[in-house]
């Protein structure tokens, strides 16, 4: 029979586990542990001042106090302010999150960072979608453990308002720049978790990737280390819509006349913003799309101009794109080539030109069943959708994000940075109904491991099950060693990650011989990363057309 004492120690040895501690530069935070995922949950952590009243739009503030008690942890903060969401919402939103393997104590863990997409108006770390205690889990499963981080940012004209008084004040992409110094926080704070400062991994889909690909190019290439290699899921830094400051005069004098400011002095009206309350910004903008710009500050230039001079964050890179990302975009209903080619002079506000529009069509013929990567090579008109929805995707899907894919792998590698991967997934969801195809967004049930509760009774899904496992054991690989083929055995030949992956060797991208890893269901391979050559080249020759 155990004592009292006995009882009592095991009592609070079960209370201590169950309600982990850490203390950071403004004191300690109080986490949870959970025995589903055997992972310590430090949830909510503020990481800059809350962005309200004057410091509403400015860029953001580090937290210059410290905590009058234990901070509780144990709940996700509030998400940034966006339209049709069901998340808890406020301005005070800057917060990350820190999930952290059990059982490491005596180790020192690398760290994946996370950032999310959504065009920069959607998005928040308490989606169920972003949960990443499952590629932490998969990650200590296959021997090669790391701390996961995620991260609110400011969104939509919270974070990207554009103004010539916004400039002056130097917090012209502000969401960017939350980013960042929720960057320079893991920097600082989390060896307090048993992190890795000097190995850090940036991780984003979409829009995430397209900061990351900005982060990348800032400041003219300066080099922080802030982070030590980068994962690009569907964006990038080139096919961002980077529209001038001048763009956005029509949209703030139309916001500043909508909620009454603009009839003040010029000068008052970014004070006179910030004095609205948080309702009213809300519903004074509700249509208008606001974007990062080139600003002299973090950005120099345009991303396609730095990269070409060489002036780019030089670190690891794992980079790729979904097989028909232009579905999730194209214009359905264009049933001729006059129509496609109004389609492309007025779209997404890119600058494209009558000349440039006439030779894509001619390098984008309407019969894309004759050069891979399209999945569905017995029906690519689909009349229901018009005649030429297969070729406005094509175009549209290389222009924004596959043919900067290959462009930013080759600008890395020309630039002399030796561990750059490149990927094509290429897996329909398994409910998908015709026309079958593998748009945006639908890897990131798969990266996030998140396959088993989507799907339903195995063993029906079980390759699908095995392929989101492949691809979290290879991230895992690459944040831990900037490789995704496992541990290196037998003298580091790279052929012995296949045993801990479960996929082919994963090459090295070159200029000589490009070569993707292609993620499939019914069996990934390599292939060569020339299809379309002549379309995507053409593509990234006219980067400035695109804003970017």
């Amino acid at each position: 029979m155990l004592s009292s004492l006995a009882v009592f120690s095991s009592v609070a040895v079960a209370l201590a586990a169950s309600s982990p501690t850490v203390t950071v530069k403004n004191g300690t935070l109080q986490g949870s542990h959970s025995a589903q995922w055997d992972q310590d949950f430090f949830l909510g952590i503020p990481y800059a001042q809350p962005p309200v009243g004057p410091l509403r739009f400015r860029w953001p503030q580090s937290i210059d106090t410290a905590y009058d008690a234990t901070r509780d942890a144990t709940q996700y903060g509030y998400s940034c302010y966006q339209y049709s969401s069901s998340f808890n919402l406020s301005e005070d939103c800057l917060n990350l999150n820190v999930v952290r393997p059990a059982g490491y104590e005596n180790q020192t863990l690398p760290v994946l960072l996370w950032i999310f997409g959504g065009g920069l108006t959607v998005g928040s770390t308490a989606d169920p979608q972003y949960n990443i205690s499952g590629i932490v889990k998969t990650a200590s499963a296959s021997g090669q453990p790391f701390i996961g981080v995620s991260i609110n940012y400011r969104l939509g004209v919270w974070g990207f308002l554009q103004d010539p008084s916004i400039l002056a004040e130097g917090s012209t992409n502000a969401g960017l720049l939350d980013q960042r110094m929720a960057m320079r926080w893991v920097h600082e704070n989390i060896a307090a978790f048993g992190g890795d400062a000097s190995r850090v991994t940036i991780w984003g889909e979409s829009a995430g990737a397209q900061s990351i690909g900005l982060h990348l190019h800032s400041y003219g290439g300066r080099n922080d280390d802030l982070y030590q290699a980068a994962i690009l899921e569907s964006g990038g830094p080139v096919g961002t819509n980077l529209s001038p400051l001048s763009f956005y005069a029509s949209p703030f004098e139309n916001l500043t006349r909508t909620v009454g400011c603009w009839f003040t002095a010029a000068s008052n009206r970014l004070p006179c913003l910030r004095n609205l309350t948080s309702t009213q910004l809300f519903h004074a903008n509700y249509t208008q799309v606001w974007n990062p710009i080139v600003d002299g500050d973090f950005l120099t230039a345009y991303p396609s101009t730095l990269a070409a001079a060489g002036k780019f964050v030089h670190v690891p890179l794992l980079t790729g794109a979904n097989t028909d990302e232009g579905v999730s975009f194209s214009t359905k209903g264009l049933d001729n080539s006059t129509a496609i080619f109004n389609n492309l002079l007025y779209w997404r506000s890119y600058a494209l030109s009558p000349p440039s529009i006439r030779t894509l069509l001619d390098l984008y013929p309407n019969n894309p069943s004759i050069e891979p990567p399209y999945r569905d090579h017995t029906n690519t008109t689909y009349p229901k959708n018009g005649l030429e929805w297969r070729r406005d995707a094509a175009i549209g899907g290389d222009l924004v994000i596959i043919a900067q894919r290959r462009k930013t792998a080759e600008e890395f590698v020309k630039g002399g940075v030796s561990n750059v991967y490149t990927y094509r997934f290429d897996t329909p969801l398994w409910n998908v109904s015709a026309p079958v195809s593998v748009p945006h967004f639908v890897n990131v049930v798969f990266s996030f491991q998140n396959i088993s509760g989507a799907l339903g009774p195995l063993p029906e899904y079980q390759s699908y099950k095995n392929l989101a496992t492949s691809i979290g054991r290879a991230y895992a690989s690459f944040v831990s060693t900037h490789q995704p083929n496992g541990p290196l055995r037998g003298g580091g030949g790279y052929g012995a990650g296949t045993k801990v992956t479960g996929l082919p060797t994963w090459p090295k991208y070159s200029i000589e011989a490009p070569a993707n890893m292609v993620l499939n269901a019914n069996g990934s391979f390599v292939e060569a990363d020339t299809w379309r050559r002549e379309g995507i080249a053409f593509i990234n020759s006219i980067s400035r057309e695109l804003l970017a």
